[in-house]
């Protein structure tokens, strides 16, 4: 009798959690300028997710508001009425798109963090590396001078800087390009944030130095289970560091896949463009193929794919109608959700050729020939 009782009175147990809801969540991203001539429609409905612990690539052409979005999610863009932000931002299951700057300020360096294109602008040319550094860490901990600089310390010798103790003495022009950015890696994972956002971290930096950057930060977000966005336009890049790439086109994501499959098998015409404009070791070394035209103006918000007057593949739906990202094929245990913003994408047997080749249809013309 009692282990019936025992059995109706013991509870369930626990139902099956589900997936983890994602670090990051962006829906419908828009970012507006407005200026004394008019508005730049900078991003236009731009939605991503970052897994925790994930290393997403952002690529596309400079103008494509790569950057514009990575300030947009540290709310780091001036307030209205010189930038309007629509759309929302969730971060560790928390919405922040209308924060104010007061609940932001926390969590910039502890939970996100940044790492931006030139660390000589980033640096303050009149203090001293160590100040820097440890004003970093006395922000967010309740730590004293000598923590401070022990902890300083540390991460100048975690970044590979030989005799830490001396160098942080020293000040920002006495440095290399190369030992800049490790200072400015050091300082964002100072805190071991949840996500780094690292916008073309190696701009500046010459191949050698380059390659140890990278291989820095990805030892490092590896080892600290940080989350990284690496923003950039060089697809050597991408395909060396990350997990899932996102492609951006005129302030719009067009297509997002894994990293091996982006590269295996594209599917928007933009992104079949950006693969074959670059040289490649695995075949013949042949002439580059451009993408042909100019971005848009961004001036004039898009009424249609923005992609259609250089497009090859373009339909007369695409002048007037903006294609949703849709999935090809959908996400499971084993494949990341490929999923591509165009009313024809292109066929497996038409990436290779980089042009339309299918019965009944004509290319379209090229930019210079549309009227």
């Amino acid at each position: 009798m009692s282990s019936n009782a025992e059995s109706v009175n013991d509870p369930d147990p626990d139902p099956d959690p589900g997936p983890e809801p994602p670090l990051l969540d962006v829906r419908d991203l828009r970012v507006r300028f407005r200026m004394l001539d008019g508005t730049i429609f900078a991003v236009n409905g731009i939605s991503l997710h970052l897994d925790r612990g994930e290393t997403l690539g952002l690529v596309g052409e400079s103008g494509s508001g790569k950057s514009v979005t990575s300030l947009a999610l540290m709310r780091l863009l001036p307030p209205e009425p010189a930038a309007e932000i629509g759309g929302e931002i969730e971060f560790d299951g928390r919405d922040i798109s209308n924060f104010s700057e007061k609940q932001m300020r926390p969590m910039r360096g502890r939970d996100i963090a940044m790492v931006f294109q030139d660390p000589m602008t980033s640096l303050n040319p009149v203090l001293r590396i160590g100040e820097q550094v440890e004003e970093t860490i006395k922000a967010h901990r309740e730590i004293d001078t000598a923590g401070a600089r022990a902890r300083a310390t540390e991460l100048l010798r975690l970044v590979g800087i030989a005799d830490p103790e001396r160098q942080l003495e020293r000040y920002p022009h006495e440095f290399s390009g190369g030992m800049r950015q490790r200072v400015m890696i050091a300082m964002a994972l100072a805190l071991e944030p949840k996500l780094l956002i690292a916008d073309e971290p190696t701009t500046a930096l010459d191949v050698t130095i380059q390659a140890q950057v990278l291989e820095l930060l990805q030892k490092l977000t590896l080892e600290t289970g940080t989350a990284l966005i690496l923003i950039t336009h060089d697809l050597g890049v991408v395909a060396r560091m990350t997990r899932r790439v996102a492609v951006m086109y005129a302030g719009l994501v067009v297509e997002s896949a894994s990293t091996g499959q982006l590269f295996a098998d594209p599917r928007h015409p933009y992104t079949v463009g950006l693969l074959h404009s670059i040289p490649r070791l695995d075949g013949d070394v042949g002439a580059l193929r451009p993408i042909e035209g100019s971005p848009p103006d961004l001036r004039r918000e898009p009424a249609g794919c923005p992609f259609a007057p250089r497009c090859a593949w373009r339909l007369d739906a695409c002048w007037s109608q903006m294609p949703e990202l849709l999935a090809l094929e959908p996400a499971s245990d084993e494949v990341v959700e490929h999923v591509v913003a165009c009313h024809n994408p292109v066929t497996p047997a038409e990436v290779e050729l980089a042009r339309p080749d299918r019965p009944g249809f004509e290319p379209a013309p090229p930019p210079q020939a549309v009227v």
